[in-house]
């Protein structure tokens, strides 16, 4: 069961890593295509819903990697997606402290 989960986050991540990936590709090209935006968007909701879910113990790899991914995807897109402006990641790197 947990490796399971582990393989999906690190599924979602990967999955996730290069949709940023691409959007840092199309700001060199001129702006990201609203569908690409909104790709981003859903994927990086559900990893960080996914993260928030696993609280208050929460997994390593939303630990290590949450705040980062979620950054480098804000970076990429203009600061558009709603990670970057609903407050989850430090929520959730907030609660993890607390324990």
């Amino acid at each position: 069961m947990v490796a399971t989960k582990k393989i999906l986050v690190i599924i979602l991540i990967a999955v996730l890593a290069s949709s940023v990936a691409a959007g840092a590709s199309s700001l060199f090209r001129g702006t990201p295509s609203r569908v690409e935006e909104q790709d981003i968007n859903t994927q990086l909701n559900r990893v960080v819903d996914f993260c928030i879910a696993k609280l208050p113990a929460g997994i390593p790899e939303c630990d290590s990697q949450l705040r980062e991914l979620v950054d480098n995807a804000c970076r990429a897109n203009n600061n558009d997606l709603d990670a970057c402006k609903n407050d989850k990641v430090r929520q959730y790197y907030g609660a993890r402290s607390i324990e």
